[in-house]
C-alpha cells in the first residue's frame, strides 16, 4: 500500500514540474516573438525613406475686390442709359500746391521777453498772504509819526507790557472807517502796529490780511492794496513775517473744528448804543473809542492786568490785539470770539500752545463783562 502511495505522489510532482516548465516555454516563446516583431518594425522604418511631416497651416486666401472699371469716356448701354461716368467726371482735377513766403515768428525776441510779476512785500502771492510785515526797530514816537506821514490817524498808544517794552498804536484813516460802516464789519476799521524792543521790531498789520478777515466776502481789494501801498512808502526795505495763510481761507478761518468763525460774536450787554458807551467808560478801562457813519462804536478796552499775561506766553512781536475791541452796534456790546481773535492775530498759534492759555478765553469775556455792569 505504501509502495502505491509513494508512486502516485511521484507521478504528480513530475506532471506539476512538466506543466509549469511547458507554461514557461510558452510565456517565453510569446516574448520572443514580440521581440521580433518590434525588431521587424525597426528594421523596416530604417529601410523607408524619411518623410517631413507637414507642419504648414493652411490659411484662406482673402477674396480680391474687383477694380473699377477704367474709362475714359463714359459707358452706355444700348437704350442710352449711362453705365459709368469718365474718370475726368468722377474724380476732380487736382489742384496744385500752394506755397507762400510766410515763416513762422520767433517765439521770443530779444528784449521782448515775458517778464514775471514782480511781488512786493505784502502783496498776494500763489494765492497766499503773510498776515504782518517787518521793519527795523525804531523809536515808537518815529512810527507814530511815519502814519501820520501816510495820512493815518493814531487814536492810541498802549503799553502792552508791565515795563513798557511793547506797545500797541491803533490808527486809521476815513476810507477804512467808510468801508467798516457796516453791519459787524466795525472791526476792520482800525489796524495795529507793534513796537517790540525785547524783539528788536515793528510789526506792521498786512491790511490785505487783516481787512480781509474783519471785512470776509465784503472785502474791497482796491482799498487794502491801497493802504498797503501807504505803509510801504513810510517803512522802506519790508519783509513778509513767516505767518502766511491763503488768502480765500481768511472768509471761513478758525483756530480748529468746533471752534467759532468770525461771524460767532459774543454779546457783552444790550441797551441803547450811547448808554453802552457810558457805562463802559465809568469802568475807567477805555482806552480809545471812535463812532462810525452807521452809527456803530468802537472801542478798546483794556483787560484786567492777570488776563493780559497770555501774551507773554504765545509772544509779545503779535500782541497789537491788545486793547481788546468791542464793538457797539444795534443796542448791543460784543467783542469778536476770543478763540477767533486770538488766532486770527496769530495765525501760527499751535494747539500746544494754545493749551497754555485755555482759559484765558473765558477770562477775556468776564473782564469785558465787568466792564459794561
Amino acid at each position: 500500500m505504501q509502495k502505491k502511495y509513494f508512486i502516485l505522489l511521484a507521478s504528480l510532482y513530475f506532471l506539476g514540474i512538466n506543466s509549469v516548465y511547458a507554461e514557461e516555454t510558452k510565456q517565453s516563446e510569446n516574448s520572443q516573438k514580440r521581440v521580433e516583431d518590434i525588431i521587424a518594425k525597426i528594421q523596416k522604418a530604417k529601410d523607408e525613406p524619411n518623410e517631413p511631416r507637414d507642419r504648414r497651416i493652411s490659411v484662406p486666401t482673402v477674396p480680391t475686390v474687383p477694380e473699377p472699371i477704367q474709362v475714359s469716356k463714359p459707358l452706355v448701354d444700348d437704350e442710352g442709359h449711362i453705365l459709368y461716368k469718365a474718370l475726368e467726371e468722377i474724380r476732380p482735377p487736382r489742384k496744385k500746391p500752394f506755397f507762400t513766403n510766410r515763416v513762422a515768428p520767433e517765439r521770443f525776441k530779444k528784449g521782448n521777453e515775458v517778464k514775471s510779476k514782480e511781488f512786493l512785500p505784502g502783496d498776494i502771492q500763489n494765492a497766499r498772504v503773510t498776515a504782518y510785515l517787518h521793519a527795523p526797530m525804531m523809536d515808537v514816537n518815529l512810527v507814530k509819526q511815519k502814519l501820520e506821514e501816510a495820512g493815518f490817524e493814531v487814536i492810541s498808544k498802549f503799553k502792552v507790557d508791565k515795563k513798557g517794552k511793547v506797545t500797541s498804536l491803533v490808527f486809521t484813516n476815513d476810507a477804512m472807517k467808510k468801508a467798516a460802516a457796516q453791519n459787524i464789519r466795525g472791526f476792520a476799521s482800525s489796524l495795529r502796529v507793534v513796537v517790540d524792543e525785547k524783539n528788536k521790531l515793528v510789526n506792521i498789520p498786512n491790511p490785505i490780511y487783516h481787512m480781509k478777515a474783519f471785512m470776509q466776502e465784503q472785502y474791497n481789494s482796491v482799498l487794502g492794496e491801497e493802504t498797503l501801498k501807504q505803509l510801504r512808502t513810510v517803512f522802506p526795505n519790508l519783509k513778509p513775517s513767516v505767518e502766511i495763510v491763503k488768502f480765500q481761507a481768511l472768509e471761513r478761518f478758525r483756530f480748529m473744528e468746533n471752534m467759532p468763525y468770525y461771524q460767532d460774536m459774543k454779546v457783552i450787554k444790550k441797551g441803547k448804543n450811547d448808554d453802552l458807551l457810558a457805562i463802559a467808560k465809568k469802568s475807567k478801562k477805555v482806552v480809545y473809542d471812535y463812532k462810525l457813519a452807521n452809527g456803530s462804536i468802537l472801542l478798546g478796552v483794556e483787560l484786567g492786568r492777570r488776563t493780559s499775561k497770555f501774551v507773554k506766553k504765545i509772544g509779545y512781536e503779535n500782541s497789537g490785539l491788545l486793547p481788546y475791541p468791542v464793538l457797539i452796534e444795534n443796542g448791543e456790546a460784543k467783542i469778536l470770539a476770543p478763540q477767533y481773535y486770538i488766532a486770527v492775530m496769530y495765525p501760527l498759534l499751535k494747539m500746544s500752545k494754545f493749551m497754555t492759555i485755555a482759559t484765558v478765553p473765558g477770562a477775556i469775556t468776564k473782564d469785558i463783562d465787568k466792564i459794561f455792569r
